[in-house]
Order: structure tokens, then sequence, then C-alpha cells
């Protein structure tokens, strides 16, 4: 489980600090491995 806030409901994710909509699709993750491309050198790092 992944704790998060939520602060504002929109439609997509919203990023604060340009206030710009992005496209977003929620999908299951079934299998770990499926998660090594997700990193810093991808762009998905999430601090």
């Amino acid at each position: 489980m992944i704790p998060f806030t939520i602060d504002e409901l929109t439609a997509c994710l919203k990023d604060t600090s340009t206030g710009d909509t992005i496209e977003t699709e929620v999908i299951r993750i079934k299998r770990k491995s499926f998660l090594a491309k997700f990193n810093k050198n991808t762009g998905w790092y999430v601090n």
C-alpha cells in the first residue's frame, strides 16, 4: 500500500508547479519485475 494524501479531486494527474493536467492511465501491476522500468533514469522517480 502506498500512503498518500488527496488535496484536490481531478480527472487526471496535475503538475502542482505549473498547474498543467497530465493524461493518466491506471493499470493493475501483477509482477514486481514490471516495476524495474520505472526509475530515475526513465523519469518515473517519485520523492
